[in-house]
C-alpha cells in the first residue's frame, strides 16, 4: 500500500473550534499544541492534516470533564455531517452515501453489510477502515463513527440508534474515562471500525452502493494539500512539517523523489499561488507578501517569483490588471 497523508476538510476543524470556544476561555494554547493551521476561514486550502485535528481532539479530551468532551465531539460531528454534502462540487445526481463519507472522513474503505434477521428486519452494518492515527486512535474513531452515524441517520429514516459498535482501538482505559454510554454495547480490538443498526429490509435498497474504496492521489499531491493551509501563516521547514504529519523526513523525501518532486518545489509553488491570490484579492504589497511567506527580505521573494514566472511580482500584477 502506498504512503498516505490522512486529510480532513477544514470545515471539521472550523466547526470544532467554534464549539470549543463555548467550553474553553482561551483556545489558543490548544491550537498551538495541536499545531493546527490558523485562520482557516481565510485560506484557499480545503484540507488540513488529520493528525493535527486528532491532536486537537486529544488535547481537548485531556482538559475537559468526560461528559463535556463527549458532548463536544458529538456536537461537532453532527454539525460537520450537515455540511459534508457540499465538500465536492455539485453534480447532476446525488452522490452515494459512502462516496460522501469517504470524501469527508479519513477512511480508505467503507462497506455496507446486510444480515437478514427475519422476513421484515435486517441488521445493517457500516464498516469503516479508518486511517491509523496512533497515538490518537480512540478519539479519531469516536469522531469518525459520530459523523458517520449522524449522516446515515439523516439519510435513512428507519435507522435510529446503533445496536452496537466496534472499535479497532484497544484503549479501554480511555473509553472508560470518557464514560461513553453503556446502553450501546462496545467491542474493542476489532479488525475494523463498525456501526450496527436494526433496519427494515424493504428500505435497505435505498442505500444503493454497498462498498467504496479511496483512490489515492500521488504523495506529492497529498503533501501539497496538507501543506497549503500553513502557507502565509507559518514558514515550515521540512523537519517541522515532518513533525506535524508524523512522517519521517527521509520517508517524505523518498516518496516525493519517486513523484519527481521535492518539498522545496511544492512549497515554492504554493508560495507563488498564495502571493498571486493576496496581491489580487487584498492588494497586498510585495513587502507584506514576502514577510507572510517567511522570506528574509523582499528581494528573496522577488527572485523566487521571477524564477517561477519569468516576471517580477510587480510585472505580473500589472499584466493581470490589464486583462
Amino acid at each position: 500500500m502506498s504512503k498516505t497523508i490522512p486529510l480532513i476538510h477544514k470545515a471539521a476543524a472550523i466547526i470544532q473550534l467554534d464549539i470549543l470556544k463555548q467550553y474553553v476561555e482561551d483556545v489558543w494554547p490548544i491550537i498551538n499544541d495541536a499545531q493546527l493551521p490558523i485562520y482557516l476561514e481565510s485560506t484557499s486550502a480545503k484540507y488540513i492534516p488529520f493528525r493535527v485535528f486528532s491532536k486537537l481532539l486529544q488535547a481537548t479530551s485531556e482538559q475537559m470533564p468526560s461528559q463535556e468532551f463527549t458532548t463536544f465531539i458529538q456536537q461537532g460531528a453532527e454539525r460537520y455531517s450537515m455540511v459534508i454534502d457540499t465538500i465536492k462540487p455539485p453534480t447532476k445526481t446525488r452522490l452515494p452515501l459512502l462516496d460522501v463519507l469517504g470524501e469527508a472522513l479519513p477512511i480508505h474503505q467503507a462497506e455496507f453489510l446486510h444480515n437478514p434477521l427475519n422476513k421484515q428486519n435486517s441488521q445493517l452494518c457500516l464498516e469503516l477502515k479508518v486511517e491509523d492515527m496512533e497515538p490518537f486512535s480512540l478519539v479519531c474513531e469516536l469522531y469518525t463513527i459520530c459523523v458517520a452515524h449522524y449522516y446515515l441517520t439523516r439519510n435513512c429514516s428507519d435507522i435510529k440508534e446503533p445496536s452496537k459498535y466496534h472499535l479497532v482501538s484497544q484503549e479501554k482505559s480511555g473509553l472508560d474515562k470518557l464514560q461513553i454510554s453503556t446502553d450501546t454495547p462496545q467491542f474493542m480490538g476489532q479488525p475494523n471500525t463498525a456501526l450496527f443498526y436494526h433496519s427494515t429490509i424493504n428500505k435497505l435498497g435505498s442505500l444503493q452502493q454497498s462498498n467504496w474504496e479511496k483512490v489515492n492521489h500521488s504523495f506529492s499531491s497529498q503533501l501539497s494539500d496538507a501543506l497549503e493551509s500553513y502557507i502565509g501563516r507559518q514558514d515550515l521547514s521540512l523537519e517541522a512539517f515532518s513533525d506535524i504529519i508524523g512522517i519521517p523526513v527521509r520517508t517524505i523525501q523518498r516518496h516525493l523523489a519517486q513523484d519527481g518532486s521535492s518539498y522545496r518545489k511544492i512549497k515554492e509553488s504554493l508560495n507563488i499561488a498564495f502571493a498571486k491570490r493576496v496581491m489580487i484579492e487584498r492588494e497586498a504589497s510585495i513587502s507584506d507578501v514576502s514577510e507572510h511567506l517567511g522570506y528574509a527580505d523582499p528581494s528573496q521573494f522577488i527572485r523566487a517569483f521571477r524564477k517561477a514566472e519569468n516576471l517580477t511580482p510587480l510585472q505580473w500584477y500589472k499584466r493581470k490588471q490589464q486583462l
